[in-house]
């Protein structure tokens, strides 16, 4: 019996885009993790102009959540290693 080693084998080319779409979620969700933080702070200032005063406390309490979950040390390291 022969093998043909040039037609690539759908089982196996599957599994590998299978895999690589995972790989794609993942990344995706990390970045996203990563971003949105920084979002809540762009846009909850905004927000805070213009809600009423329960509106108001829930803004703040995003904005407030958003500075907790961020990594200040990452940052201050990223700002270390642009200045010198």
């Amino acid at each position: 019996m022969s093998q043909n080693f040039l037609m690539p084998n759908t089982i196996s080319a599957k599994k590998c885009f299978w895999n690589l779409l995972q790989y794609v979620h993942i990344g995706l969700q990390l970045l996203r993790f990563q971003c949105v933080p920084w979002l809540v702070l762009a846009i909850a200032p905004l927000k805070l102009l213009f809600a009423s005063e329960v509106e108001r406390i829930h803004e703040q309490v995003r904005y407030l959540n958003a500075i907790a979950r961020i990594d200040f040390v990452g940052v201050y390291g990223l700002l270390n290693d642009l200045l010198w």
